[in-house]
């Protein structure tokens, strides 16, 4: 968040019966913060937006049992929908999306019993090659 900032001098008026010292000390220096109320509340309401969607997600994953890999959506639910309450809807859905697809993923793995040896190495390949893509072609200003 950017601060715009004035100054204001406070000229003192010079009057016979104050010493230069009480007149120094009248001198102050204002300064008005121009930033709105409503800017300084989004990063707090975003993150309790986010921890309480976190602790319901974790709430959920108890009564359920499924942690590995409903821990993934969880996490993709907190951290996406912080960024989306910041009004970084697309960092935040590209997250959603990243931690969803970790977790279909484990579960396709899972249902036809193929070996991490091969998937893990994919998994971070494609991970890699998303980060270069994003840091090459998708940067910001």
């Amino acid at each position: 968040m950017v601060s715009i900032s004035t100054v204001h001098q406070v000229k003192p008026c010079f009057s016979n019966h104050h010493s230069m010292e009480e007149e120094r000390s009248r001198k102050m220096t204002v300064e008005t913060d121009t930033s709105t109320t409503a800017d300084a509340g989004k990063p707090r309401k975003a993150s309790g937006i986010s921890a309480g969607i976190f602790l319901i997600s974790l709430g959920v994953l108890i009564f359920t049992g499924w942690w590995w890999p409903g821990i993934m959506i969880a996490l993709g639910l907190a951290f996406g929908a912080e960024l989306i309450f910041r009004g970084q809807t697309t960092r935040g859905i590209g997250t959603l999306v990243v931690f969803w697809g970790i977790a279909l993923v484990v579960v396709v793995v899972q249902a036809v019993n193929v070996p991490w040896g091969i998937v893990a190495p994919l998994i971070l390949i494609g991970l890699g090659i998303i980060v270069l893509v994003k840091a090459f072609y998708l940067r910001d200003g």
